[in-house]
């Protein structure tokens, strides 16, 4: 990868990193929420499909684990399952920097092997969710005490939402969830 995508990268991030706690607390979320889901696009999407931002309600987890009964609740942590009216908050992102950059990204992206160099933006994507899961978002937003930050695959590339989760998230907040029986 060149300089100038690396730079690219790099400055998406760090936006990334600097906007989203300002997003979701401007958003005033009405209701506990138990992940934030930050979904990104490939080129399966337009140009401008900056990524957007997903925090999932506690009562929709309530739902799912009431349905599991007693069995692992992957659905709880799939984010194809939780975009159903009702169950998730949609907060956009709005930064002329973050729209800028992530259009040269696009360009480069779509000139060059798609899974491959989308790879990087998801590597990207669970840089920026670990850093934000060292914040105390109980500050900011309605939140419950295990709440996670960790990517969304829109374009279905990768497909691993269970791997995004572990990639993102720190151990102790790991196992907090794996004693309460929410991760394996």
């Amino acid at each position: 990868m060149d300089t100038r995508v690396s730079d690219v990268l790099r400055r998406i991030e760090a936006i990334l990193i600097e906007t989203i706690p300002a997003a979701i607390q401007a958003a005033r979320l009405s209701e506990p929420v138990y992940c934030l889901r930050i979904w990104y696009n490939g080129t399966d999407s337009d140009s401008d499909a900056i990524p957007w931002l997903m925090p999932v309600k506690e009562v929709t987890r309530q739902a799912i684990l009431k349905k599991a009964k007693g069995r692992f609740p992957e659905g709880i942590w799939l984010a194809d399952e939780l975009t159903n009216v009702g169950q998730a908050f949609n907060v956009d992102i709005k930064n002329a920097e973050l729209t800028e950059q992530y259009g040269l990204w696009y360009e480069h992206l779509a000139e060059q092997d798609d899974e491959e160099d989308l790879q990087l933006f998801r590597e990207m994507v669970q840089r920026v969710s670990a850093a934000l899961n060292r914040l105390d978002w109980s500050a900011l937003a309605p939140v419950t005490d295990d709440f996670v930050v960790f990517p969304a695959d829109g374009s279905h590339t990768f497909g691993d939402d269970l791997e995004d989760l572990r990639a993102s998230v720190p151990a102790d907040r790991l196992q907090l969830l794996k004693s309460r029986k929410l991760w394996k």
